[in-house]
């Protein structure tokens, strides 16, 4: 009789479940947004999760459905939950730009690469380039030494890092359009950054004509100027000191 009892109860429970889980049986009437939506259209995402949503409740891929929100440009991260008795709740974060990356990808706040659209274009921001595996330490450096070069007047523009991770800055003066190349190499990256806050004071004046500054020399840097080939040697032996 117990034997029997647990097979009725087992049976009872299956049929339930398939009732539950049966198609058109418990169909999603309430989807919900939140979110601060700037550069995502909330008509476009609520279009594309309805074509998700399937017809049962119960069954509904949640996870399935937060990787299609978050493949859409300007989506960083998205969290769905139900919302008994039929209803859906689609949290979203958008992407923030801090940098851009390459030619066509961007950098947001955790410094992941992110791309955002051909024809997005976003002004003030820093440009930086190298291979994919230094985006973290590339978008560090930069907040490590743009605040230095600010106190003397400079601005860094962009920073780019080549496939034999050779680093070169470009900087300019407060305000200024002209640009000037820094070569720091591959090594030795902020030793020589200081070298070029603490000297900067006896270049100020030839800013404006200067084509490159090359930091790679143990005790000073190699400059050029306007139009001339052959670099002018600036020592800074005390600077070094």
């Amino acid at each position: 009789g117990l034997a029997a009892a647990g097979i009725t109860t087992l049976t009872a429970v299956a049929v339930g479940m398939d009732r539950l889980l049966r198609p058109g049986a418990f169909p999603i009437k309430e989807l919900r947004l939140e979110g601060e939506f700037v550069n995502l259209d909330p008509a476009m995402v609520q279009q594309i999760i309805v074509g998700e949503l399937g017809d049962n409740y119960f069954s509904l891929d949640l996870a399935h459905i937060e990787q299609v929100v978050e493949a859409l440009p300007w989506a960083r991260e998205a969290r769905v939950r139900r919302s008994w008795p039929n209803g859906l709740s689609v949290t979203i974060a958008e992407q923030h730009p801090v940098a851009r990356w390459g030619d066509d990808e961007w950098l947001n706040e955790n410094a992941q690469i992110v791309r955002l659209g051909d024809d997005v274009v976003i002004d003030g921001l820093v440009s930086l380039n190298g291979p994919n595996s230094s985006a973290k330490e590339v978008w560090h450096r930069y907040n490590e030494w743009a605040p230095m070069l600010r106190k003397v007047g400079l601005e860094v523009i962009s920073i780019d890092v080549d496939d034999r991770f050779a680093w070169t800055l470009q900087i300019s003066q407060t305000g200024a359009s002209h640009a000037t190349d820094v070569l720091l190499g591959s090594n030795d990256h902020e030793r020589r950054v200081k070298r070029l806050t603490g000297s900067y004071s006896m270049i100020k004046e030839q800013v404006d004509t200067l084509l490159t500054m090359d930091l790679r020399y143990p005790n000073g840097m190699a400059i050029t100027q306007g139009k001339f080939d052959k670099p002018n040697e600036v020592a800074l032996n005390e600077v070094e000191q």
